[in-house]
């Protein structure tokens, strides 16, 4: 039997979509910020040599100002994640639906559960009103028809879909990002490193003999700066902990799928589930709202 692909709600979509437009606009920023900083520093040491213009440097840190306030104004970060935690709301919403889980169980008619469902989304969309401008108008269905077609299939056939395109998906995703954030941390670190370097040599370049380089102490310690305040706001090394910490939970929940004998089981072993991936979500929220 064909099983289709999973089409997730109208408000998933939106959300998805809002949180990375969001994440766009606001690393954006950041790197322009980081951009005109080392600009204005560059400026700033050579204006003796160049015989630059102050207005110009005035103008930069002028611009600098306004992107700061863009940036507290229309608050991009939080648009960003708080975006992303209503997707992963509905997503896993979605996938407790098509497999009958709590409160999706099966009913006489499935308009009970389509109803519960239209419900729930609605009181998730009245939670996150708030970030109701970042989302997009979709016509899109709230309740897809390849969500009804999923959940018509049989015990074994959710089961089989349930570990293969969610269980199995989710860790490959979460080991993949952990992975990564590993990498970006010691590639981070190393350039910072080597930037401390350049600075250092800079600070005694009248020594080494080549007093020209003086001139780039104050860009590499905007440099090393900017790179410090990088890897703070990504958290790549609390990224890799959490990420593979939730990779190794999910590989241990997948191992239960074997003892699902019944439908109450199946529903107990998806909440089991998606309850580890909300956790982690809800906890990734929760950090950078402290952050």
């Amino acid at each position: 039997m064909s099983v289709p692909k999973l089409e997730f709600p109208a408000l998933y979509k939106s959300a998805s979509n809002g949180s990375a437009a969001a994440q766009k606009r606001f690393l954006g920023t950041i790197r322009w910020e980081y951009s005109l900083l080392f600009v204005v520093s560059v400026a700033s040491a050579t204006r003796g040599l160049s015989g630059l213009n102050p207005l110009l440097i005035t103008i930069l840190l002028l611009i600098l100002a306004g992107l700061f306030v863009y940036k507290m104004v229309k608050k991009l970060d939080q648009d960003w994640y708080r975006c992303r935690a209503l997707a992963e709301s509905v997503k896993t919403s979605t996938w407790r639906f098509s497999m009958r889980a709590h409160p999706f169980e099966d009913t006489e008619s499935i308009e009970i559960p389509k109803a519960n469902f239209r419900k729930l989304l609605h009181d998730i969309l009245q939670a996150n009103r708030n970030i109701a401008e970042s989302l997009e108008t979709a016509a899109a269905e709230q309740v897809t028809d390849s969500m009804i077609e999923i959940r018509k299939l049989s015990l074994e056939d959710r089961v089989s879909f349930y570990v293969k395109d969610r269980i199995d998906d989710q860790r490959t995703w979460y080991s993949k990002k952990s992975s990564a954030n590993k990498r970006a941390q010691l590639r981070w670190f190393w350039l910072t490193i080597i930037i401390y370097l350049g600075a250092a040599i800079s600070l005694n370049a009248d020594q080494l003999g080549f007093p020209q380089a003086t001139f780039a102490f104050d860009p590499m310690i905007v440099l090393v700066t900017s790179a410090l305040g990088w890897l703070q706001m990504k958290r790549h090394g609390e990224l890799t902990a959490s990420y593979n910490l939730t990779a190794h939970e999910i590989g241990i929940i997948r191992g239960n799928s074997d003892a699902v004998k019944t439908e109450e089981e199946f529903s107990d072993f998806v909440n089991e589930a998606e309850l580890a991936f909300s956790r982690e979500h809800t906890q990734w929220v929760a950090r950078r709202d402290a952050n």
